[in-house]
């Protein structure tokens, strides 16, 4: 199972979109694909984008499982 997200945040005053850039295995694979992209695409669409890595075995947070009860 492919545990690590890398997500493009777009910039939300820019109207920069946010994406998936895609799943990798470990963290230092998607930790390479999230610095190539910054070095490269930082700047796309007009406005300001960052290339952010979620763990997917991370237990939900809190305030988000109470919206659901």
């Amino acid at each position: 199972m492919k545990k690590y997200l890398v997500f493009n945040v777009g910039c939300i005053e820019c109207g920069v979109s946010s994406d998936v850039v895609g799943l990798y295995d470990t963290e230092e694979e998607a930790q390479n694909v999230a610095d190539a992209c910054g070095r490269e695409l930082s700047w796309r669409e007009g406005g300001q984008n960052l290339f952010e890595i979620f763990d997917l075995t991370k237990p939900q947070a809190e305030e988000y499982v109470a919206v659901f009860k």
